[in-house]
């Protein structure tokens, strides 16, 4: 998942961790049986790399970069580089590294009868495949809207998003449900509809974002 906001004035890159990720990465590694946050934190480490120098590419300058429990957050210089063309093709570029990461690592498993690769390779597909979803807070949401700005106008988009991100929350919370209800009551997914609550809360400006500095 990946949100950058567009900036003129010129700094160097400041690195910032929201608290509330610390706290998320803890509860993680709590209940972490399988020993998976090292791999899920690189996948997303990938993950992040693919938006970065995508947005260099495309000669976006990063002023700033937060890392936050709803994903990291990018401030450019000379957004004027950006034309809707290019801002989507860096918005797409996380989720393309992490499915061609799955391919590979696929592959690699076949090939070497390694059953570890198979895990990997599924972590980095469903990062993708999550980040795809589109809501907002995440690159599929990000990338239809700025699809739809590029074909209408940011102000119907906008509109249409929150319409689009209600019904995938709702989506989301009964599917949860339903899994709730077949395996019992899971600390994971209750955290994930917990998550997917808060972002549509901040999207529609419900609950504002804290901001410190």
């Amino acid at each position: 998942m990946f949100r950058w906001k567009k900036r003129r004035n010129k700094r160097r890159i400041r690195l910032s961790v929201s608290p509330a990720l610390v706290v998320l990465l803890f509860l993680f590694a709590l209940i972490d049986r399988q020993k998976l946050l090292l791999q899920i934190l690189l996948a997303a480490g990938l993950h992040e790399c693919g938006h970065f120098f995508a947005l260099r590419l495309f000669g976006g300058e990063i002023d700033a970069l937060r890392l936050t429990a709803f994903g990291a957050e990018m401030r450019i210089r000379h957004s004027e580089r950006l034309s809707y063309s290019r801002e989507l093709a860096a918005v797409l570029a996380g989720p393309a590294v992490n499915l061609l990461c799955a391919l590979l690592l696929g592959r690699m498993a076949v090939a070497l009868d390694w059953e570890r690769g198979y895990m990997l390779s599924g972590i980095h597909m469903l990062l993708a495949l999550f980040n795809l979803l589109p809501m907002r807070a995440l690159d599929g949401g990000r990338a239809l809207y700025l699809f739809l700005s590029w074909c209408i106008e940011p102000v119907t988009a906008e509109r249409m998003m929150h319409i689009v991100s209600g019904v995938v929350l709702c989506g989301m919370l009964f599917l949860g449900a339903a899994l709730q209800g077949a395996v019992g009551l899971q600390l994971p997914l209750l955290m994930l509809e917990l998550w997917f609550v808060v972002c549509w809360c901040m999207e529609t400006g419900i609950v504002k974002p804290l901001r410190t500095g």
